[in-house]
């Protein structure tokens, strides 16, 4: 439960998305899975979260045949006093995150996580929380880009070549509201809309979205290469 300056007790939702197949990664194992620590990939931010004081529900979205083991597992590390609901996951991240909501019946904010984005920390979350206020319907961990970004188009070329000083790397957390989360999933889902981050359907409904400084080190295990951040 979180209070913050106003001392108004909020409830808080941590989602953790755990149910891509890691395509780019070319295995048979999905990413969540891989071993880091001595322990499955997922676990990294799901211990963060377990442990964060602020964070009441936990709710994890995964593959459908994943479901009974990821129960074990939270029953076995004794997590189940706040892993309310074990969900399964879309065909899209989207729908993952959807199908999360739709279990949702009491809260005020939610915090999304990426499993495959071990190294989730407490700052994140509590600053996260700290600048959610009536300025702003959600708060998205990022950083600035280091390199120069080309825009092309279809055949290779370069159109375009933006200002990097405007330019943000989009990692999670990101942190919402949640009322106006579920609206603009809602929306979505009514109009079609896919979108690769909840921030960008929360910003189609002319929802405002801050931003604060995360660390380079917040990769996500995308492709074969990432995999050096694990040892």
């Amino acid at each position: 439960m979180y209070s913050g300056d106003s001392k108004i007790e909020k409830k808080v939702t941590f989602i953790l998305a755990a149910a891509g197949q890691g395509k780019r990664m070319n295995m048979s194992l999905a990413k969540q899975f891989l071993e880091y620590k001595g322990e499955p990939l997922f676990y990294s931010s799901l211990k963060i979260a377990f442990e964060n004081q602020y964070i009441d529900d936990i709710i994890i979205v995964t593959n459908k045949e994943n479901i009974k083991n990821i129960r074990e597992f939270c029953e076995n590390k004794k997590l189940l006093s706040k892993v309310k609901y074990i969900v399964e996951g879309g065909s899209e991240r989207q729908y993952s995150i959807f199908n999360a909501i739709k279990k949702i019946e009491n809260t005020d904010i939610v915090i999304i996580q990426d499993a495959a984005r071990p190294f989730l920390k407490d700052k994140y979350i509590e600053e996260s929380l700290k600048i959610l206020d009536n300025t702003c319907d959600g708060v998205i961990i990022a950083v600035k880009c280091k390199d120069t970004i080309k825009v092309i188009d279809e055949n290779g070329i370069i159109v375009e070549t933006p200002n990097r000083n405007n330019l943000i790397a989009v990692h999670t957390p990101q942190t919402f509201k949640f009322e106006i989360l579920k609206k603009a999933h809602q929306m979505a889902e009514e109009k079609n809309i896919l979108a690769t981050d909840d921030a960008s359907l929360v910003e189609n409904i002319s929802g405002r979205i801050k931003f604060i400084h995360g660390d380079y080190d917040n990769i996500k295990i995308t492709v074969q290469e990432d995999l050096k951040y694990l040892k």
